[in-house]
């Protein structure tokens, strides 16, 4: 279910849902398990808006994800914000990204019995640029995780750090 509006110069919109699963896969106590159901509630609010120059955009997002049981669902966190900023200077536009990822949970699988545990929030950013080359061809750059951030998206698997990306593309 959504809405959307344009309020003071803000193009949002609000978005609710629900899945409702059946046999749902995942991983726990070194074996996988199947959840007979699971509910993924959640809501979304964007945003976005031109100041000048620069065009913002906001996501805030809620997520509560449970068993049957009513226990959380490890490795979804129930709060994320993202922001992007983009502007255009002389045909290059550059973009900085913002991300946070609440806290979630997870299991350490090095422990008998294994043992639930938090896994801490985190704030990325990125810096993006692109260029058109000609009408046809543009090149990309960007670096991911600009402050080399040492966080892990699961328990005891480390995320690789700062990444360096250049692409093109074509288009006919």
């Amino acid at each position: 279910m959504g809405v959307e509006g344009l309020t003071q110069g803000i193009d949002w919109r609000l978005s609710l849902y629900q899945n409702d699963i059946d046999n749902l896969i995942a991983f726990r106590d070194n074996t996988y398990i199947n959840y007979n159901k699971a509910k993924i509630k959640g809501a979304e609010w964007v945003g976005e808006m031109d100041t000048g120059l620069l065009h913002h955009q906001l996501t805030l997002q809620y997520l509560d994800a449970r068993d049957s049981d009513n226990n959380l669902l490890s490795r979804r966190a129930k709060q994320q914000l993202k922001y992007q900023v983009d502007w255009n200077i002389a045909d290059i536009d550059i973009g900085i990204n913002y991300q946070y990822i609440g806290k979630r949970y997870d299991t350490d699988f090095n422990q008998y019995p294994t043992k639930r545990i938090k896994l801490g929030g985190v704030s990325l950013w990125d810096l993006t640029a692109s260029y058109p080359i000609t009408s046809h061809l543009s090149i990309r750059g960007r670096i991911a995780n600009l402050f080399d951030k040492d966080y892990e998206t699961a328990y005891g698997y480390r995320t690789p750090g700062r990444e360096y990306f250049l692409t093109g593309s074509y288009n006919f």
